[in-house]
């Protein structure tokens, strides 16, 4: 019964280099343990709620996220260096397989640095076309067994909002994604990004570190035919590079026409219908593989792959498994709320009600100083979740039968794979916490940190979760 808690603890172990300090490390355990074990609406005082600490510990908690004892880099380097090792990795022709993707977070503060006016491209009726908020960019690592598929999300960074000094304008949200993937990723992987981000900006780092890019690119993209120089000397000027101009939405012919394959796409078998082309697009020197394709139900999409050896099921398979990062998002929001953070900065200026870029050259150097410390913090906060939410997938894929066995609840639906999920595993901790601190002393950290703080542990009242 104690398996779940030990093996977490297993794992938090891990993270101990990334803090030099040993209180800081203490207080890492005990925030995560926290948001895992929070029935309450988010928020650091719900997680010290949680742990049955009272508010005298509500600034020692406050200060581990502005804490100089560790960087958020750092930590998300470590969670992401410790996945990569896990057996339950999934791969792509024996490579790592990495997705990524932007979210904006709407946030009202007008004391909040980095809060902007962002457009929502989304289709979705529900959403406003223009929201205040926070934009991260995100990089997950792809988990499986068997038929259960999680994108367990390594690094969050605030990648809009803010102007430095010394950045340079032309430096776009593209450039920013290519920079985190080389960053994090290694020789040989795969990405697998949206059309957003299918540009040379991206692909021309990609090729200098021997990654991999997989992608949607847009209907109206233009490829370029391979160019074959004329004998003799050419004309005055700079030598021609490129072939003729191919207008890739042009080449989609009739399905009856196209190849057929079968492939598993969201979670089912579904026949595709295809072309497969080699032309030149970011480099007039490498090609890199086209695949027009066409669902039963008409829907035409153009696939790109810059590993040429990706047969076309693999390439639309692959490109299947970017909208596991998207259920991420939707899981770290709604189930952990992990992007509830409330930090705001009393010395900056009152920001308008449609703010732009925050220009951190109007502001003196110790508040440019504050402004990048709480830049950091939110990071912290939603990287913190982000770590939470990778345990529990984790815990997920290792222990399943474990999570089945203390789920104290039940579902109309359950996972066909018979994988539990993210909400599965969390109710299954927490509805261990009253056995395992209850009924005797386990060897735990998290009991021995408690112990140290408040000499005995009450715990929480279970009964709102049954209800």
């Amino acid at each position: 019964m104690r398996k779940l808690y030990q093996r977490l603890e297993q794992i938090m172990v891990e993270f101990r280099p990334v803090f030099r300090r040993e209180a800081t490390f203490e207080w890492f355990v005990l925030l995560l343990w926290g948001i895992l074990l929070n029935r309450q609406p988010p928020a650091v005082t719900s997680y010290l709620n949680a742990l049955g600490l009272g508010e005298g510990y509500y600034h020692q908690a406050l200060h581990w996220f502005k804490s100089r004892a560790f960087n958020v880099d750092a930590l998300c380097h470590c969670w992401g260096e410790w996945r990569k090792k896990h057996s339950a990795i999934h791969q792509l022709k024996g490579q790592r397989v990495y997705v990524g993707d932007g979210i904006k977070v709407g946030k009202e503060g007008r004391k909040m640095p980095g809060v902007k006016r962002l457009h929502q491209e989304s289709e979705d009726v529900s959403k406003p076309e223009w929201i205040r908020g926070h934009y991260f960019s995100a990089l997950g690592l792809l988990l499986s067994a068997d038929k259960a598929l999680f994108a367990s999300l390594i690094v969050l960074k605030v990648h809009d909002g803010i102007e430095g000094i010394e950045e340079n304008a032309a430096v776009t949200l593209v450039d920013k994604m290519a920079l985190l993937c080389v960053k994090y990723m290694e020789k040989g992987s795969y990405a697998v990004l949206d059309a957003y981000y299918a540009s040379v900006k991206v692909l021309a780092p990609f090729r200098d570190q021997g990654i991999h890019l997989i992608s949607r690119v847009r209907i109206t993209s233009v490829a370029h035919a391979a160019f074959s120089p004329r004998p003799g000397k050419h004309g005055p000027g700079r030598p021609r590079q490129w072939g003729s101009n191919i207008k890739l939405q042009e080449l989609f012919a009739p399905i009856e026409l196209c190849h057929q394959a079968s492939v598993w796409l969201y979670g089912q078998s579904m026949k595709v219908y295809y072309q497969c082309f080699e032309f030149y697009w970011d480099s007039p020197k490498v090609p890199v593989l086209f695949v027009l394709t066409q669902l039963p139900s008409g829907k035409r999409i153009i696939l790109l792959s810059s590993d040429l050896s990706l047969t076309v099921a693999e390439v639309i398979e692959a490109y299947g498994w970017r909208f596991k990062i998207e259920v991420s998002f939707r899981t770290i929001l709604h189930l952990l709320g992990g992007f509830s953070y409330r930090f705001w900065l009393k010395s900056m200026k009152r920001a308008a009600k449609w703010p732009s870029n925050l220009r951190l050259k109007d502001y003196p150097q110790t508040i440019q100083t504050q402004i990048s410390v709480k830049v950091e913090s939110f990071e912290r906060f939603i990287n913190l979740n982000a770590i939470a939410l990778g345990l529990l997938q984790v815990l997920a894929l290792e222990m399943p039968l474990t999570i089945w066995q203390h789920f104290p609840l039940w579902f109309r639906s359950l996972p066909k794979h018979g994988y539990p999920s993210e909400r599965i595993a969390l109710l299954s901790l927490q509805n261990q916490l009253d056995v395992n601190f209850s009924q005797s002393r386990p060897n735990l950290l998290l009991d021995k940190l408690l112990r140290s703080k408040i000499g005995s542990f009450l715990v929480p009242d279970n009964s709102d979760l049954a209800a």
